[in-house]
């Protein structure tokens, strides 16, 4: 699989292939754009963070969902992914401020869907990424499914993702 790209709802994305990176290389690629923002967990291993893992010491709990303190360098070069399946199946939303609630759902978690075919699941029962993205506004959206994707406003986060990829970006 090559990188893909689109648009959805205003933000641009990327999809890389999950064999060559994973979450924890993909945040500290873009980490001068997330330095700051507030990482909320939407998925871990296709479940809850809070359930599944130890909370990061130093972080926090709302509407069930794990939430960093504001991103610093060394939360960057030490993110936590889930172990179980190598980091598939995680999902993370980050913030300049938190929004009010934190209904969120993952993309991540629907088996085998592409970001170039996420239209297909909005219908009712199904997944309205466009709309979640619309209400919530999140600066940035990193997760792994089938692929590795970055749904981002600053579309140079999506560039950069892009070079890294054809210079040989690698995990760790």
């Amino acid at each position: 699989m090559s990188a893909s790209t689109g648009r959805i709802a205003g933000y641009q994305w990327v999809e890389l292939p999950g064999d060559l990176l994973d979450i924890p290389d993909v945040v500290l690629e873009i980490g001068s754009w997330l330095r700051g923002l507030i990482a909320v967990n939407v998925s871990w291993d296709s479940g809850e963070m809070l359930e599944l893992a130890p909370v990061p010491s130093g972080w926090s709990v709302r509407d069930e969902h794990v939430v960093s303190p504001p991103i610093s360098d060394s939360t960057l070069s030490g993110w936590p992914s889930s172990a179980c399946n190598a980091g598939r199946y995680d999902e993370w939303y980050f913030f300049r401020a938190l929004p009010e609630s934190l209904q969120l759902q993952p993309f991540c978690n629907w088996l085998g869907m592409s970001l170039a075919k996420v239209t297909t699941l909005a219908y009712p029962g199904g997944f309205d990424l466009a709309s979640q993205l619309d209400v919530y506004r999140p600066e940035a959206v990193v997760g792994e499914g089938t692929a590795v994707f970055v749904i981002a406003h600053d579309e140079a986060m999506v560039e950069r993702l892009l070079s890294a990829d054809r210079g040989g970006l690698t995990r760790r």
